[in-house]
Parts: C-alpha cells; sequence; structure tokens
C-alpha cells in the first residue's frame, strides 16, 4: 500500500466524515467492528502503512457517530428504504380507493325515478 492512500484520507477528512455522518449509526457500528478486525491482521502481519490507514479511518467513523449524535443528524435513506417507503405509499392509496369503491357500491345514492310523460293529451301537428 503506498502513502497515497493515507494521504488521500486525510485530505478528504471532512467530506468523508460528513459522509459517514449521513450513514445509520447501526452501519458505522459495523464499520468500526471491520476496522477493528483489519487492525488485528495489520498488526500480526506488521503492516505498519495499513494500520495508520485504518487508524485514520477508525478516527474518521468516530468523528463521524459523534457529529451524528451531537447534531441530531438523520440517516440518509438508502434505496431499498426509499423503494419501501413508495411501496407503502401505493398500498396505502390503493386500499384508500378499494374503500371509497367498497361504500360508493355498497350504498348507492338513490335515483330518481324516472317520470314518464304524459304524451296522449298533445296533439299531433302531422
Amino acid at each position: 500500500m503506498s502513502n497515497t492512500r493515507i494521504q488521500l484520507a486525510l485530505d478528504n477528512w471532512d467530506n468523508y466524515v460528513s459522509q459517514l455522518a449521513s450513514m445509520p449509526d447501526k452501519e458505522l457500528a459495523k464499520k468500526l467492528d471491520l476496522i477493528h478486525l483489519q487492525s488485528e491482521i495489520a498488526e500480526r502481519t506488521k503492516n505498519v502503512e495499513s494500520l495508520e490507514l485504518l487508524d485514520i479511518w477508525q478516527r474518521q467513523v468516530v468523528e463521524a457517530r459523534i457529529i451524528k449524535a451531537e447534531n441530531n443528524i438523520p440517516d440518509a435513506p438508502n434505496e431499498i428504504e426509499l423503494a419501501i417507503a413508495d411501496i407503502e405509499t401505493t398500498v396505502a392509496q390503493t386500499e384508500e380507493r378499494k374503500e371509497i369503491i367498497e361504500e360508493t357500491f355498497a350504498n348507492p345514492p338513490a335515483r330518481k325515478p324516472k317520470i314518464q310523460e304524459d304524451n296522449s293529451s298533445q296533439t299531433s301537428l302531422f
């Protein structure tokens, strides 16, 4: 691994932290667990550069979690959550329409009886 990744992580610190802060806290906790496991492997293999990069990532995730908690930053919805919300909206609208249709047919409006006109008294022009 080159120092390029380390420098990139440092140069883009604010961008990475803001992106991380929009993620659900559960995902950030998983990232920390993964970083911890990777750090153990890097320590065993004495990979100093990896340890340095992993330390930077860990500090970024921790900072993001702090910022998220202090500022009550909501989680950015992922594509699955957006799709589920769209489906739920569609289902709710369909159920509402179904109720309206059922109510309409269950209680049809009273119809006025058709009045037949008595044309017998009218004289024909022809």
